[in-house]
């Protein structure tokens, strides 16, 4: 069984992605980067179950997205299994493997565009109410 198998198998079962930080990413991606969707389609969709509707990444988009699923897979332990999660994810919102690798930290250069440093703030941030919280260690 390769890990995205297992990845799969597991995530039916348990959560992934801490539903604290979920809901905070939801606040700050939703009907932005992905097209309007319910909260709680958002947690599934971020936890690789299945949505009852289709998750449509909204056009041009991609770059941020790869820093969201960055920080959000630095959230998961063990690192091994952010790095699955990180994997699939980006297969199912159809960004390349070698898009992520040489673009998900782009919003953090010194050239980022205005927009970009305040979506990486509003992502930063949202990690760092969900880390004050209990569920996430």
């Amino acid at each position: 069984m390769n890990g995205a198998d297992l990845l799969q198998e597991t995530s039916v079962w348990m959560d992934t992605v801490d539903l604290a930080l979920c809901l905070f990413i939801y606040e700050v991606c939703n009907d932005r980067q992905f097209e309007s969707m319910p909260g709680s389609d958002f947690v599934n969709f971020l936890n690789l179950k299945p949505t009852q509707q289709p998750v449509a990444v909204c056009p041009r988009e991609n770059l941020r997205i790869c820093y969201m699923v960055y920080s959000v897979a630095q959230t998961i332990k063990p690192h091994e299994r952010g790095k699955r999660w990180a994997e699939e994810f980006l297969r199912v919102c159809g960004i390349s493997q070698t898009y992520y690798e040489k673009h998900r930290t782009d919003i953090c250069s010194a050239v980022a565009t205005d927009e970009n440093k305040r979506f990486r703030k509003a992502i930063d941030t949202a990690i760092e109410k969900a880390r004050r919280l209990p569920l996430l260690p």
